[in-house]
């Protein structure tokens, strides 16, 4: 992505987490005809309790967490996005995934659907890593269609810094999704 195009697309999801909160849910459902919380449910069978969710938005993920009773803790640093979520959810904090307020391997499974470019700053790659248990895993929806995920930068960032990958072919409304499904390298956690 060019450098201009990839400045207009933060600035417009800045103004999408933030004042035009209440919007995001009619945003994304036109985005996806209609399939873009179904396509967030596809991450639940990956999803080992207890869960973390970066980004977790208006908190449709979290709530079908509960639904299918995995504990789970929605993270968001936006308080619009956050006070959207409070209708689904109470388990929610507010925290950058690069300073996550939780005990080292506090959770089994973090998880995190169609996230904005926060999720391969390396700060948040590395609280996930000390966050997570020495078995836990990181899930990430990263796409809905067809792409080579084996191409796309965050699979060379997480494949270059130990991570273990895997792609599991999983279709959702004949639209396949790119999940990655990645275990962090061992960590030694202070």
């Amino acid at each position: 992505m060019r450098a201009w195009a990839l400045q207009l697309y933060r600035w417009l999801l800045e103004r999408l987490y933030h004042q035009f909160a209440p919007l995001y849910d009619t945003v994304a459902t036109l985005i996806s005809r209609g399939h873009w919380f179904v396509w967030g449910e596809a991450l639940i069978p990956f999803c080992t309790t207890p869960v973390l969710e970066l980004g977790c938005g208006t908190g449709h993920l979290q709530a079908s967490l509960a639904r299918n009773s995995i504990w789970s803790i929605g993270l968001d640093r936006s308080p619009a996005m956050l006070a959207q979520a409070q209708r689904r959810t109470a388990r929610l904090m507010r925290a950058d995934s690069r300073a996550i307020p939780c005990a080292d391997q506090s959770f089994q499974s973090v998880v995190a659907a169609f996230p904005a470019p926060y999720i391969a700053d390396p700060a948040t790659l590395s609280e996930v890593a000390r966050v997570l248990r020495p078995d836990g895993h990181l899930i990430i929806l990263l796409a809905a269609g067809r792409m080579k995920l084996a191409h796309h930068p965050l699979w060379h960032q997480l494949t270059e810094h130990g991570w273990q990958l895997e792609a599991p072919a999983i279709t959702a409304h004949t639209t396949p999704l790119q999940i990655i499904v990645a275990r962090p390298p061992h960590v030694t956690h202070t």
